[in-house]
């Protein structure tokens, strides 16, 4: 009497691939330090992190519960478990620009006089993205990116700069790949204000500097164009939106990114 055994391929946990890769991210940003104390394959469990910011927590929380839909059905729907997992990589460099503007706020002299301002003009920067492939639909990873503004008649500055983890879902046709994708992270802005015109470079002229806190959710799409089996062009453009608190000095608007991505993917 014959009897038949079924081959069951070993389930590799993508969210286990992609904590790890949080947490890495985490320590070369210099967050605070998060200790894995066990880690199961399914599930993690939450009593095997020890996170010693509340800040942090919150994050890890909504982490979590953006991924956890794609981990559940990793392991119920009948889609096979071989197209989940580490599917390969994808990182580069980007350029982008924008019009942002900001609400009009208040500064002071050393007189007391209130002096309106606004942020308004054309923003320029780069950064840099990395990524894993999790699903022939599902890349996540993480983003940094800086970005400089001039504006007003004295050539104020405002500098952002802002990265956090980001989730890509794409529709592959061909060589073309579009995309929806979302960073929840934060960063800071910073504004240098000149309160008068500066007559002579040796001479000291009276500034207003100030940085606020960003807490950011970044909703962007775009596409990607396969070059060749190693290099793509990817062109986006996101709207970011500040959730730590409400200031008028926070710019907003559209920008638009142009960057070259280097991957590696597997075939399976």
């Amino acid at each position: 009497m014959g009897m038949a055994i079924a081959h069951i391929p070993k389930r590799k946990s993508g969210l286990v691939n992609c904590m790890l890769i949080f947490f890495w991210v985490a320590k070369i940003e210099k967050l605070p330090y998060l200790k894995i104390v066990k880690i199961f394959h399914i599930p993690l469990l939450p009593q095997n992190i020890i996170i010693v910011n509340t800040a942090m927590r919150k994050l890890i929380i909504l982490f979590s519960l953006v991924f956890i839909p794609f981990f559940l059905c990793s392991q119920n729907s009948v889609v096979p478990a071989k197209k989940w997992g580490y599917k390969g990589y994808a990182g580069g460099m980007f350029v982008h620009s924008g019009y942002i503007q900001s609400k009009h706020f208040t500064v002071f002299d050393l007189q007391n006089n209130e002096i309106e301002q606004q942020i308004k003009g054309m923003s320029y920067g780069l950064g840099g993205k990395m990524g894993i492939f999790l699903h022939k639909y599902l890349r996540v990873g993480g983003e940094g990116y800086f970005s400089s503004c001039i504006y007003g008649i004295y050539k104020n500055s405002c500098r952002m700069g802002w990265g956090g983890i980001t989730f890509d879902v794409l529709y592959p046709v061909k060589k073309w790949a579009p995309f929806l994708s979302i960073t929840v992270g934060g960063g800071s802005a910073t504004n240098l204000i000149f309160i008068e015109k500066q007559q002579n470079n040796r001479e000291p002229i009276l500034v207003v500097y100030f940085k606020n806190p960003l807490c950011i959710i970044n909703p962007a799409v775009g596409v990607e164009f396969l070059a060749s089996n190693r290099i793509s062009v990817l062109f986006k453009m996101d709207y970011m939106l500040n959730m730590y608190h409400k200031n008028n000095s926070y710019p907003q608007g559209l920008r638009f990114y142009l960057g070259v991505h280097f991957y590696q993917r597997k075939n399976n």
